[in-house]
């Protein structure tokens, strides 16, 4: 049942990654490495196609995760600081906020940019 629900997601993200090929607004990169993620846990074979496709395999480089964490991140502070100053008016919310930001940024950091990632992608 899990591996189902996992092809099913990978399968949703593949869809929005490839038709954000298309249309601008939509990001791709992180939804071909989020489609990767989910069938590496679900089915190999699936996994091998993205990361080998045709079309795919460009947005699954280290590059590209750069690129994606990047954008992760800007996406991220921009709406922290949007509730920060138009909606949140207490001071431990405000407080939870930047600690949840700053949580989140050296997670991506050490996700998209750590050394151990960028050597086990090479390896594929």
């Amino acid at each position: 049942m899990i591996r189902l629900l996992l092809i099913s997601a990978g399968t949703v993200s593949l869809a929005l990654g490839i038709i954000g090929i298309f249309i601008p607004v939509l990001p791709t990169t992180p939804f071909v490495l989020l489609s990767a993620g989910l069938y590496v846990k679900s089915s190999p074979e699936l996994y091998r196609r993205v990361v080998n496709g045709r079309i795919t395999s460009a947005y699954v480089t280290p590059r590209a995760q750069k690129k994606a964490g990047i954008w992760a991140m800007a996406i991220m502070w921009t709406m922290i600081l949007l509730t920060f100053f138009l909606w949140v008016s207490n001071i431990w919310l405000k407080t939870a906020l930047i600690a949840v930001g700053v949580t989140g940024t050296i997670f991506k950091i050490r996700y998209f940019f750590s050394q151990r990632n960028n050597k086990a992608d090479s390896n594929h």
